[in-house]
């Protein structure tokens, strides 16, 4: 097969670091303005089934909660799972 690295290879435009650091400020900027607009009561559920769904963040911390466990439980699964780095070269 051939090779398609290029020596001048500079990188795409996500690469760039201006994009990076504009994309990371929109992207907390708007975290937190819908975390306040979530305190101030602008998605307000008028008719919640627990009452903890009348918090204005309770579901931006339950997925944060859920994907934070999420992920934890990744880490002790490849214990489990995981094979050694050397696993296929063995068979040769």
């Amino acid at each position: 097969m051939a090779d398609h690295k290029h020596s001048d290879d500079k990188g795409g435009w996500a690469d760039n670091p201006t994009f990076i650091r504009i994309f990371l400020g929109v992207l907390v900027v708007s975290s937190i303005g819908a975390a306040l607009a979530g305190f101030v009561g602008a998605w307000h559920n008028p008719h919640p089934h627990f009452e903890v769904e009348s918090w204005g963040v309770f579901f931006a911390v339950w997925g944060f909660a859920a994907f934070f466990f999420i992920v934890m439980a990744g880490q002790h699964l490849r214990k489990l799972v995981g094979r050694k780095e050397g696993y296929y070269d063995e068979r040769e």
